[in-house]
C-alpha cells in the first residue's frame, strides 16, 4: 500500500500519459502503410505460407535420391519344407534356403524367427531425379513470384484506400470553406436587410444556402470517417493521421512509361508456370528410361531345427539355431509399357505448355496496352489539372469582386450566389481532377511495378 501521496499522484500521471498517447492518431506515410500492410495482411501471409510449402516439397524431391532402407522383423510357426538358393522375394527382404536332414520326422511344424534390413538405392535414373528437382524448384520460384504479385496488388489497394481518405478529407475541407462563405453571405445579407438596403428575401435565401452547405459538410464528414474505416482493412489502426496536403501535384518527374518490364511480378507468375510445365514435360519424357539400383541386405534367421536335424515344435523354438546372411546386387527396373503411355503424356504436356505460354502472351499484351492507355490519360490529366487551377484562380477573383459589390449594394444576392456556385464548382472539379490523376498514377504504378512516384508524394 502506498503511504506517500506523491507516489500515487505520479502513478496516476503516468497512466494518464499512456492513455493519452494511445488515443492519439498515428501519423504515417504511404511507404509506412505499405510496410505495415505487408506485415499484417492475411492474404499476403497465405502467399508466404505457400512459399514455405513449396520449399518443403523441393526438399522432399531431393530426399528421394537417398537410399531406401526397409526393416522387417517377424516370428512365425509353421511347416519347414524348402528348397535351395537365395533371392529377393519382395522389396524389403531377401531369403536364403537350404536342405537338411531331419531326425524327428513325426514333428511337422516348428517355430521360426526372421529379421532383415534391405537397402534399395536408385543411383542412376537417367536424369529423372534431377528433372523432378528442377520442376519443384520452378514451383518454388512461382510461389515467390505469386507472393511478389500479391504484394504489388496489395500496395495498389493500400494506395487507393489511402487516396480515398485524402480525397474525402479534401472534400470535407472544401465543404467547410463553403459553409464559411455562406455564413459570411448570410451575415452580410442580414446586416443589409436590417439596414433596409436589401429585401428580407435575401436573408431567407442565404439561410437556405447556408443550411444546404451544412448538410453537404455533414455528408462529407461521414464519407471521411467511412474512408478511414475502409483503410483499416489493410492498415489495422482506427485512428490515423496522414500528411497534408497530398492531393496537389507537386513534382515534375517523367510520368510516361513505355512498356511493361519482363521482371514484372504479374508476368513472372505466368513465366514460372511455363517453365514448370516444360520441366514436367521433361519428367514425363524420362519415364520411358530405366532405373539402376544397388541392392543390399542383411538377414538373421532362427529355427526350431538344429544342425543335426533335431526338431522342436514349441512356440519359442524359433529363437535358437540362428543363421546370419548378407546379399548384395545390382538391379534394373524398366517399365516397358511406359513407351506408349509416356508418348501420350508428352503430347498432353505439350498442350499444357502451349496454354500456359498463351496466357503469358495475353497477359503481357493486355498489360502493355493498358499501360500505354493510362500513360496517355495521365498526360492529358496533367493538362486538365493546369486548366482547372487557372479556372479556380479566376473564379476566386470573381467571387471576391462580386462579394465586395454585393456589400456595396451594386449587385443583388442572386448574382453573388451564382458566382459562389461557380467557385464551388471550380474547387470541386479541381479535387476530382486530382483524385482522377492519382488513381491513374496508381494504375500506372501497378502496371509498371514501380510505386516511386506515388510514394515520393506521400512521404
Amino acid at each position: 500500500m502506498m503511504r506517500n501521496p506523491l507516489q500515487l499522484l505520479c502513478l496516476l500521471f503516468i497512466l494518464f500519459s499512456i492513455r493519452s498517447r494511445a488515443q492519439q492518431p498515428i501519423n504515417f506515410s504511404l511507404k509506412q502503410a505499405f510496410k505495415l500492410a505487408d506485415q499484417t495482411y492475411p492474404g499476403l501471409a497465405e502467399r508466404e505460407a505457400r512459399i514455405g510449402e513449396y520449399e518443403l516439397r523441393k526438399q522432399e524431391a531431393k530426399s528421394r535420391s537417398l537410399p531406401q532402407i526397409q526393416l522387417q522383423v517377424q516370428n512365425s510357426y509353421g511347416t519347414f519344407e524348402g528348397t535351395n538358393g537365395a533371392f529377393f522375394p519382395v522389396p524389403g527382404v531377401f531369403n536364403v534356403s537350404g536342405s537338411s536332414k531331419h531326425e524327428n520326422n513325426s514333428i511337422q511344424a516348428t517355430g521360426n524367427t526372421f529379421g532383415s534390413v534391405l537397402m534399395d538405392w536408385k543411383f542412376y535414373e537417367f536424369g529423372k531425379q534431377r528433372k523432378t528437382i528442377q520442376a519443384a524448384d520452378y514451383q518454388l520460384q512461382g510461389a515467390k513470384s505469386s507472393y511478389e504479385a500479391s504484394s504489388l496488388s496489395l500496395h495498389a489497394k493500400v494506395s487507393r484506400l489511402y487516396i480515398d481518405v485524402q480525397y474525402s478529407y479534401a472534400n470535407l475541407n472544401w465543404a467547410s470553406k463553403n459553409v464559411d462563405r455562406f455564413k459570411q453571405i448570410l451575415d452580410l445579407s442580414t446586416s443589409l436587410t436590417e439596414a433596409g438596403l436589401k429585401p428580407g428575401a435575401d436573408t431567407s435565401i442565404s439561410s437556405s444556402a447556408y443550411a444546404q452547405a451544412l448538410a453537404l459538410k455533414d455528408n462529407w464528414k461521414g464519407k471521411y470517417l467511412a474512408s478511414q474505416i475502409n483503410l483499416t482493412e489493410v492498415v489495422p489502426f482506427k485512428q490515423i493521421s496522414l500528411p497534408q496536403p497530398t492531393l496537389q501535384v507537386s513534382f515534375k518527374n517523367n510520368l510516361l512509361k513505355d512498356s511493361v518490364v519482363l521482371s514484372h511480378p504479374y508476368l513472372q507468375v505466368l513465366d514460372k508456370q511455363v517453365l514448370y510445365e516444360k520441366a514436367q514435360q521433361a519428367v514425363v519424357s524420362s519415364k520411358i528410361l530405366p532405373s539402376l539400383s544397388i541392392l543390399g541386405g542383411l538377414a538373421t534367421r532362427g529355427s526350431g531345427i538344429n544342425s543335426n536335424g533335431n526338431i522342436e515344435n514349441g512356440i519359442g523354438s524359433g529363437y535358437q539355431n540362428y543363421a546370419n546372411n548378407y546379399l548384395i546386387g545390382v538391379g534394373l527396373i524398366w517399365n516397358i509399357g511406359n513407351a506408349y503411355t509416356s508418348s501420350l503424356e508428352r503430347k498432353r504436356a505439350q498442350k499444357t505448355i502451349q496454354g500456359a505460354q498463351s496466357r503469358y502472351d495475353l497477359q503481357k499484351l493486355q498489360m502493355n496496352i493498358a499501360l500505354g492507355a493510362v500513360s496517355a490519360q495521365i498526360d492529358q490529366q496533367v493538362q486538365l489539372l493546369h486548366h482547372s487551377e487557372m479556372a479556380l484562380k479566376k473564379a476566386t477573383e470573381a467571387y471576391e469582386s462580386y462579394l465586395t459589390r454585393y456589400e456595396s449594394g451594386l449587385i443583388n444576392l442572386t448574382d453573388l450566389l451564382q458566382i459562389q456556385s461557380l467557385l464551388q464548382l471550380a474547387e470541386k472539379e479541381q479535387l476530382q481532377a486530382a483524385q482522377t490523376f492519382w488513381n491513374l498514377l496508381i494504375t500506372q504504378a501497378e502496371l509498371s511495378g514501380d510505386f516511386t512516384n506515388v510514394i515520393n508524394q506521400f512521404n
